[in-house]
This record gives C-alpha cells, structure tokens and sequence, in this order.
C-alpha cells in the first residue's frame, strides 16, 4: 500500500515537454492574423498586422456587431486547435513523472477528483476565455486593454492565456481570467434558485409515475403513459453492463449465481425461443432493407417481464453478432455431451459453454436488467434531468462553425422546453437536409433565394449632403441630398435573383416610409431633449432659455409629465443629480438570466407600440424574383405570391401610376418620382436608374427650424430594416455542404449537405420540397413540429432538443429519462408544459395545492366539488399515510396457521 501525495514534482514538464509547449505557443504567435485576415478576404495579400488595409477592415468588422460576432467564432475555433496541440505536445509524455507514478495524473484519469482540464491549467496554459460564447470585448477605441494596439489581430490581445497556473499569469491575461470568472460567479449564483425551481417543476409534475405489473408505464389515477418503460423495459441502473458480453462470461458465476435454473417455476421463462428469434430476425432484415414499416418489436407483442427471450431488437441484434463471431473465443463451435438443453440446469464451466447455453444466459441477464414493477420512474427522471442542470451556464452558446446556428442552450432552453412550452422560442432555427442531385452551386443559390435579404446586403455606399438654403415646401429649410449607390445589377441579379426593379421597389414601398416615421421618431426625440435640458444654445444666456421654454412647458405640462413618468426637470441643485441618477441607473438595470413569462409578455406588448405598420413590409410573402434553378412547382408558387402580393401593394396603395411595368412602359422614372411625391410630402426631388438599378437619388426637406438630426444614421438605420425578399419568419440562411448528421434509420452518421435557417416557417419552406427532404427537416420549434407534422414528431423533437442541450455541456443524461419526459408532456395530444397550466389537469388537488398558489387551487376545488382519492404521493403524504409507490406499491400477504383452540386441553393432560 502507497499514500496518496500530490507535489509539484507531478506538476513539472520535462525539458523537452517545455521545449515543445514553447513551440507550439510561438507558432501560433501569427494565427490570429491569418484568420482576420482571411475574413476580411485580405488573405492573397498576406498583410502584416500594421497593415492600413487591414485595420480599416478590421475597424469595420468591430463596428458591427454580427460581422464581430462571426469573427470571434473563428477566432475561438483556431485558440481550441492551439490548446489542443499543446495539451498533447505536453501530457503527459512531457511530465517529468509518467503515470502511474504521477498522482495527479492518476487522480484526473481515474476520475477520483478533477480531469483533464485542471491538468492542462496548471502545466499547460488557461486558454481562451470566453465571455457568453464570445471574446474579450473591444473598447470604442478597438483595444482589448490599452497595452495592446487598435485591432490587435493576436489570440492574445483577444483573450487568449498562454500563461498557466505552475508559473504564473501575466497581470493582463489575470484581468482577462478575472473577467471569465465574474461571469461564471454570476451565472453559480444565478443559476441555483433557476436549476433547483426546474427540477421541483419535474418531480411534482411526473411524482406518480410508475412501473405498473405489465411492465407499461402509468400516472396514479392509472393512465397509461408508456407501454413500455423506456422503449425497451431495462431499468438505467442495471444495463450497464448488458451488452458488455465479454465481461458476463468471464464473470459468469457471479452473475448467474443466484439465478435458479433449476427451478421449474424458471424453466416457463426460456420457452418460445424459436418463435421469438425467428420474429427478432425477420423484423431485423425489413428494417435494415427499407425505411417503410416494419413488424413489430417481440417485446411489444409479449410481456417481457414473463419471457426471456422477448428481447428488444437492439439487444438481439447485438448479442447474435457477438455470438456469430466469437471473437473471444469463450464460446464452444458445440455443445458438449453434457450440456442437454431439455433440461433446466445450466452448467458454469466455460469449457462446456455452447452456443444455446450462452444464448440462455445473455437472456437471463436481460431478464434481470428489466425495471421492476413499482419503481418511481417519474421521480428518478426529474432528478436525473433536474440535478446535471446546476452543471450549465444560463447564457446562449454559438455551435461551433455557423453563425446562423446560434441557439439558446442551457437553463434557458431548458425553461422553454419543460416549464413554459412556448410557441415563440428566442432563437428558432431549422436543419434542410438537401436533395444528394443538388450541385454546390444550386444549393448555395437556394440558401440566398429563401433568406432574408434587406437592401444593405446589395448596397454599396450611402452619401448623405446636408444644406440650408429656400425650400419647395418651406420658405427656409434644411435640405438633405441621400444618394444610394448599389452593387452592379447583373451580381445581385446573378447572387440573390432579384432584378432592378424589385430594388427600386423596395427603396419606393419599404425604404421610404420607414425613414419618414424614423425621422418623425428623431425629430420628437431631440424635441423632448431640449425642452428638458438646461444647456442653452451658443451666445444665449440660460435664463432667457429658462423663461422662454416656460410657456411651451406650461402649455404642455401635463403631455410631458405622462410622456416622461415624472417632473424631475423642475427640480434643482441636488435633486436634479439625484433624479437623474436614478433614471440613469434605471436604464441600465441588467437582468442577467431569461425573462419570466410576466416580463416577455412586457417586453412584446412594448415592441408592438414601437413598431407600427410603417416599420413593417407592405407585404409579408415571398417578394422578389424567383431563382432560376427553381422547378416548374415552386416557380408557379411562387409567381402566385408574387401576384398576390403585387395586388395587395396596388389594393393598399390606392396611388396613382399603376404597377411598376406599366408606368415604365408609360415614362418609368417620371411616373415613379410623382408617385415618391404624392406620398412622401418630405421629398421634393426623386430620381434612380430604371435601367440598371444601380443608383437612386432623393432630396429630403425639413424646416429650418427643426432639431439637428445625424441623417446619414437614420437613413443607415432605415435601409437594414427595408427588406427586399423575405419568407415570414425566417431571416438568414447558410448552406454547409458537408454536414455530420445522424441517420434516423440506421443511426450511422453521414455527411450531407444542409442548409440552416435563422427562423421557421415550415408550411412556406414545404414548398421548396424539390430542393431539400421534407421528411428529414429538423427545427428546434416545438410547436411549429405539432402544429404541422404532429404528436410523434412532436415527441421526438422534445427528446432530440433536450439531448441536445445536455450534449453541447458535455453531460450524459440517459435517453429513457428523456423518452419518458417526451411521453408524459404529449400524453393528452399536445403539448403540455411543467408549470401551475400543465398541473391543472391532476386529478388530485392536494398535489395542485402542494405545489404553488395554494388558495387559488382550493378556492377551485370547493368551486367544483373536487374530491381527492388519496392516490397521488403528494396527497398521501399530506394525510400521513404511506406513498403507494416502490415499495408501498404491494401489500405482503402471511399464510396464518388455522387450527382450533381447545382451552381444555391443558386439564385433560394435566
């Protein structure tokens, strides 16, 4: 026996292990420039890091946040290929003790405490850290830290700590560790009150759910849930080692030593064997051959809690390969002499082991790997989802490579998913698995044709004049010339398969109107800011402002006091700090986590009065023209959208000029700009290229008086919410064409070209059918999957997400627990949340009342004259008695000895 010590002897790496951690650290020295350089699509040039070109890019990159957004993506991608060669450079062939000798190796590897990770801190380097699935955030000047220079291209000066913990960390890259570790405080303490209230939703929720004594799964007042508990009736503690065929008959006598073959009660267990393999392989082959149905599963058919061989098709699968081959060499080609199958003993010399004897024993593992009736499966799934929830963070992650599969993971998913069921998830995507005779090209033109376009994508520059002179409108005025330069009409024709006319359409239907409500917006804005400022204009003293701004203030004293919530301005001195201080404090309250459902419902009903009609497209189909690689199918749908919503457009409008085919054939651009006119009293002067749609030009006038306005921030503002083409409800769209994705057939994974989408609109995307497989789409919308294709895929969905969020944080969460929760949330046919809602349908109210707003469910049950049964854990425990699952589910029954008493007796022997 040896103690257990850890020192630094285990910690140090070796001179050759430091030689190679170095040279790993000082090759990726110029990474980071590579990879900017390369998103900025400088990389032919190969600039330096001083590069003009470059950092004008870069300034451009770090002025936007998505355009930030994907190049921190990449950046991190290429910091976790660093850290990986340097772990492996460095562990543990570089320690100076190899394990086992080295303790701390020994103590990671075996899991006893710690891993990998704390191992690579400490000899290795930190890493790269991440702030919300992001890097470290540039200040306005473009530093990271003022050590380093303006958009400093290095893993470093992005967060990236080559230092570790056995040697110390330089004072910056401590700042930045310091920065992570804020937000992992923050997130522990947020998150215990979010994980510990979603696990209390879980249990209370499936509290009575239990494996009854035909193997199906039931809710306390007896509906049926699952028929069979997990799909396949094994019990998550016991098949760990089911299929480890090996390690059974090498342990053969341990495992089979309490089972009684002998018994004859036993030997009912083993009959049917021919009948069942003979199902088992017949449902194997159509499977394997087609996706169409296939036979039923044998353990569908028969309880498999009364028969050994009534196997699920996984496990037969699986045990008949191992004992075709025999790679073990633990199985006999026959049976000996001694081993007769016609009677119930079944010998434990492996020497004697043949092919039916094995067969016995691997059924009779199965057999005792089933769950046993009574046991509270739905407590044990809570707990087992609930518990590995306080291991996650509460923020949205990016998965690794796309920017558009940016995906709310963690608590927040969680809470969407099991406590709330919403129907407007925060960030809903979808997976297009595309046809395989699709080329590159078409599939790429496809994910430009159905993704949102707005007119920045095909603007080249803005030019924005501003003057003051006589006014068409006004006597004097402030006169704006906008100019819009697009890209050349044949590429975005060619890229997005929109011609001139639907840009110029956008500019006189959607760019136009927004930016008038945009500078009404503005312009009352800066009003209200300087009725309630106390700065005065150049060369006017601040009392005769004062007195001059107390009329207007009195005339509409009581418009500002409703607009503003108080009357802080006519405080001074101290007050007026003070007030402003606390609206200044107001406005930047954080609320780090999700909302609650109180506070979504705020925030939509606050978005719905910002944003009027006019901020909004005209019409919300499918506007543009059609791609040329569409078939006849969706070109003719879509040219029926396309009327449609030109008609619309005229219906609305009701303005002179007609459509815009006509008024070019009668004069184009003069008809245009009277339209422009008739609409848009602000506009005095309209002209744009009809030919080519390669400029527009428009003069805006504004009275001279008005507030100052930054027009060329307004107008930028106007053309990323004018939309050229969009399908409702799904925005970007980006084509991978080899994807990693799992076949639901086979479960093999294979590459395939896909096309992600930011958003969904199922029944519109229905219609491209000839470009990607309706019956492969995957969403993260729950709703929208049971809505369209119902319950069943409604389930798999919930199971394949709730996967999907413990996957991504590295945690094991057995698929059965899952299944389960899938089965109880669209038990009744939709979908049913974890929450007060989703209670109401329990059939006791004491298990309402147990759980939250305890008058309200006994104001309800008086109401109605519900009575309670006493059935459900929750209502026995409030009246005392003994819950009736486990082992409360049965009562034991005694043989008592009758026989008659005769008092007499004793005196006849006496």
């Amino acid at each position: 026996m040896r103690a257990f010590t850890c020192g630094i002897d285990d910690l140090r790496l070796t001179p050759e292990g430091e030689a190679n951690r170095s040279r790993e650290l000082n090759g990726a020295q110029d990474a980071g420039l590579g990879v900017a350089a390369a998103y900025v699509s400088l990389k032919d040039q190969a600039p330096t890091d001083k590069d003009p070109e470059l950092l004008r890019r870069l300034e451009g990159v770090m002025r936007d946040d998505s355009k930030q957004e994907g190049l921190d993506l990449l950046m991190n991608k290429m910091s976790a290929s660093v850290s990986s060669s340097v772990t492996k450079a460095c562990l543990p062939v570089g320690l100076e003790k190899p394990f086992p000798h080295n303790h701390m190796q020994a103590m990671t590897i075996s899991g006893a405490k710690g891993g990998n990770v704390n191992a690579n801190l400490i000899s290795c380097n930190l890493g790269q850290q991440v702030l919300e699935g992001r890097r470290v955030p540039l200040m306005v000047s473009g530093k990271s830290l003022p050590c380093f220079p303006e958009f400093d291209t290095s893993l470093r000066a992005g967060g990236y700590i080559v230092n570790r913990f056995l040697t110390g960390i330089r004072p910056q890259e401590y700042y930045f560790h310091h920065m992570a570790g804020r937000e992992g405080l923050i997130d522990t303490a947020v998150k215990t009150s979010r994980s510990g209230y979603l696990q209390r939703c879980l249990i209370k929720g499936m509290e009575g759910l239990e494996v009854a004594y035909d193997s199906s799964v039931r809710d306390s007042d007896g509906s049926l849930v699952q028929f069979l508990y997990g799909e396949d009736g094994l019990d998550v503690t016991k098949q760990k080692y089911l299929t480890d065929f090996s390690f059974v008959l090498h342990n053969l006598e341990s495992e089979m030593s309490d089972f009684k073959f002998s018994d004859p009660r036993t030997a009912g267990l083993f009959e049917h064997k021919d009948e069942f393999f003979k199902q088992s392989k017949r449902m194997l082959k159509r499977s394997n051959v087609n996706a169409g149905f296939a036979d039923e599963p044998v353990n569908a058919l028969v309880n498999p809690a009364k028969h050994a061989f009534a196997m699920s098709e996984k496990f037969f699968g699986l045990m008949s390969t191992y004992v075709r081959e025999n790679k073990d060499r633990l199985i006999k080609d026959k049976e000996s002499r001694g081993d007769d199958q016609s009677t119930s003993r079944l010998p434990f010399d492996q020497a004697s082991m043949g092919k039916r004897s094995v067969e016995r024993v691997f059924a009779a593992k199965y057999l005792r790997s089933q769950v046993e009736p009574g046991e509270a499966v739905g407590i044990v799934a809570g707990q087992s989802v609930g518990e590995p929830s306080t291991q996650m963070t509460l923020n949205t992650f990016h998965l690794a490579g796309h920017s558009a599969k940016n995906v709310t993971l963690g608590i927040p998913r969680l809470r969407e998913i099991l406590m709330t069921a919403s129907a407007n998830i925060s960030t809903p995507a979808m997976t297009l698995v595309l046809r395989p005779d699709l080329t590159h090209q078409e599939g790429e033109h496809f994910a430009k044709t159905i993704g949102m376009l707005p007119l920045s994508h095909i603007l080249d520059k803005i030019a924005v004049k501003e003057r003051v002179g006589r006014g068409i409108g006004h006597p004097y005025a402030k006169i704006f010339d906008v100019r819009l330069d697009f890209f050349a009409s044949d590429e975005y024709e060619a890229i997005y398969a929109v011609q001139a006319s639907d840009v110029l359409d956008t500019v006189e239907k959607r760019l136009l109107p927004v930016l008038r409500k945009l500078i009404t917006k503005a312009t009352k804005q800066n009003e209200k800011g300087q009725s309630s400022a106390s700065i005065p204009d150049v060369g006017v003293k601040a009392g005769v402002i004062e007195v001059s701004r107390t009329g207007n203030e009195d005339s509409h004293g009581d418009d500002e006091q409703r607009d503003d919530g108080s009357d802080d301005d006519n405080d001074d001195g101290d007050n007026d700090a003070t007030s402003a201080k606390q609206r200044r404090n107001r406005n930047e309250a954080v609320s780090y986590g999700p909302n609650d459902e109180e506070d979504d419902d705020i925030r939509i009903r606050m978005e719905r009065d910002v944003t009027t009609e006019e901020d909004l497209p005209d019409d919300e189909g499918y506007v543009g023209s059609p791609p040329s690689v569409m078939t006849h199918n969706a070109q003719a749908g879509e040219n029926e959208r396309a009327s449609d919503s030109e008609a619309s457009d005229e219906e609305d409008s009701a303005q002179p000029g007609g459509d815009v085919q006509g008024d070019t054939e009668q004069g184009g651009s003069e008809a245009r700009q009277a339209r422009v006119k008739s609409g848009n009293t602000n506009i005095t002067r309209f002209r744009a290229d009809e030919n080519a749609g390669e400029w527009c030009e428009f003069a805006l006038e504004l009275p001279a008086d008005s507030p100052k306005i930054l027009m060329l921030s307004v107008v930028e503002d106007a053309v990323r919410r004018s939309v050229v083409r969009q399908i409702p409800g799904v925005k970007s769209c980006t084509y991978v064409a080899d994807e990693v994705v799992k076949d639901s057939r086979t479960g093999i994974e294979v590459k395939v070209p896909v096309v992600h989408t930011e958003g969904t609109n199922i029944r519109t995307i229905q219609q491209f059918s000839d470009f990607f497989d309706p019956n492969k789409l995957a969403t993260n919308d729950i709703v929208a999957m049971l809505e369209v294709y119902g319950v069943e895929a409604c389930r798999n969905t919930i199971i394949r997400e709730l996967s999907t969020v413990f996957v991504s944080h590295g945690i094991g969460v057995d698929n059965r627990h899952l299944n389960l929760i899938g089965d109880f949330m669209t038990r009744g046919g939709g979908f049913m949340p974890f929450n007060r809602y989703g209670l109401k349908g329990n059939v006791s109210p004491f298990t309402k009342m147990s759980f939250e707003t305890t008058l309200a469910f006994l104001k309800d049950a008086l109401v109605d004259g519900d009575w309670d049964g006493l059935v459900t854990p929750s209502s026995r425990i409030v009246m005392g008695r003994l819950g009736k699952t486990g082992t409360g589910s049965f009562d034991v029954l005694t043989s008592v000895p009758i026989q008659h008493f005769d008092p007499m007796q004793g005196l006849r022997t006496t």
